[in-house]
C-alpha cells in the first residue's frame, strides 16, 4: 500500500469515526424521549438565557458570531487561503488538509441533519442564522475541527500558542450564541462537539502519519 493509499484509508476511517460519534450520541438522545421537545434541563437553559438578555451591543454580536463557524463564510475563505498556501508557499498537503476538514465537516452536518431530522426548539422565536434540522450543531463541528487544525499547524511552523486561545474564545462564543439565539438544544451542541473533536483528531492523525511516511 502506498503512502497516498494509506492516507485515503485513514481519512475514510476518520470520516466513519466522526459519523459513529455523532450518530451514536444522537440516537442515545433520541432514545430518552426528549428528541422533539428537549429535556427539562435543556428547556430551562434556553428559558434562562431568554430571561437574561445581553446588553444591546453584545446581543447584536451574538447575531454575528455564527458567521465565524459556518461553511457559508468559512469554506470560501479557506479555499482562498488554501490556494495561497499551495501556490505561493508550496505546501499543497497543508492546503488539502484545511479544505478537507471543512468539506468533511459540512458533509457530515448536512447528511446527519437529514438523517435524524430533529426539530428546532420552538420555545422562543428563532433568531439569526440557522438552516436545516437542529441536530447536530454544524457550528460546533466546524469550529473545533478547523480552528484547532489551523492552530496546530501554526504552532508547529511558527511556535505560536495564541491561536489556541482564539480558537477557544471563538468556539465558546459560538456555542453560547447558538443557545442564546434559541436555534439549538444544548445536546445539539454536545453532539456537534463530539463530531468535531473526533474529526479533528482522526484527520490530524491521518495527515501526520502520511507526513512521516513521506519523509
Amino acid at each position: 500500500m502506498t503512502a497516498k493509499q494509506r492516507l485515503a484509508l485513514d481519512l475514510g476511517v476518520a470520516y466513519v469515526a466522526a459519523w459513529v460519534a455523532g450518530l451514536g450520541f444522537g440516537l442515545a438522545v433520541k432514545a430518552t424521549g426528549t428528541w422533539k421537545l428537549g429535556a427539562p434541563w435543556e428547556r430551562d437553559t434556553l428559558r434562562w438565557m431568554h430571561e437574561h438578555p445581553l446588553p444591546w451591543i453584545f446581543d447584536q454580536s451574538m447575531l454575528v458570531m455564527p458567521y465565524f463557524g459556518t461553511n457559508l463564510t468559512i469554506l470560501p475563505l479557506i479555499i482562498v487561503v488554501a490556494l495561497v498556501i499551495w501556490k505561493r508557499f508550496g505546501h499543497p498537503l497543508t492546503a488539502a488538509q484545511l479544505v478537507l476538514v471543512c468539506v468533511g465537516a459540512l458533509s457530515i452536518n448536512l447528511f446527519m441533519k437529514h438523517l435524524l431530522v430533529r426539530p428546532r426548539p420552538a420555545i422562543y422565536p428563532l433568531r439569526g442564522m440557522f438552516a436545516w434540522a437542529s441536530y447536530p450543531s454544524g457550528h460546533l463541528i466546524l469550529t473545533p475541527a478547523l480552528y484547532l487544525t489551523a492552530s496546530l499547524l501554526l504552532h508547529r511552523v511558527r511556535g505560536w500558542r495564541w491561536p489556541f486561545v482564539v480558537t477557544l474564545i471563538i468556539t465558546a462564543l459560538t456555542a453560547y450564541s447558538r443557545l442564546y439565539l434559541s436555534v439549538h438544544w444544548p445536546t445539539d451542541l454536545v453532539g456537534g462537539l463530539l463530531i468535531g473533536l473526533t474529526w479533528l483528531l482522526a484527520t490530524w492523525r491521518a495527515f501526520e502519519s502520511y507526513r512521516r511516511r513521506a519523509a
